[in-house]
């Protein structure tokens, strides 16, 4: 088992699409594009692009915290963490 951080060519072409905003899914794609623009996007919207990344795309979630974690310009590392390790749900 384990997880060498090594992605298919499938996978690292829909994972550059996520983090480009090029899902051709508005929202996402502006929420994306707003992180990589500002370093920054709304709270629900963190959850939103967590959920999509994990649930539609399924890439793995360390994924998404690493690149929030290098583009977000408020990126608390155990906040971060713990929204991702959530899959992007607040709660339950």
């Amino acid at each position: 088992g384990g997880h060498s951080g090594i992605v298919n060519g499938l996978d690292q072409s829909k994972l550059r699409a996520w983090q480009m905003g090029l899902t051709g899914y508005p929202l996402v794609d502006a929420a994306m594009r707003q992180l990589w623009a500002w370093g920054w996007m709304p709270n629900y919207l963190r959850h939103v692009v967590a959920g999509f990344l994990i649930e539609y795309l399924g890439l793995d979630w360390r994924h998404g915290e690493a690149w929030f974690h290098d583009t977000l310009v408020d990126a608390d590392v155990a906040i971060n963490a713990f929204m991702w390790q959530n899959g992007g749900h607040s709660g339950a």
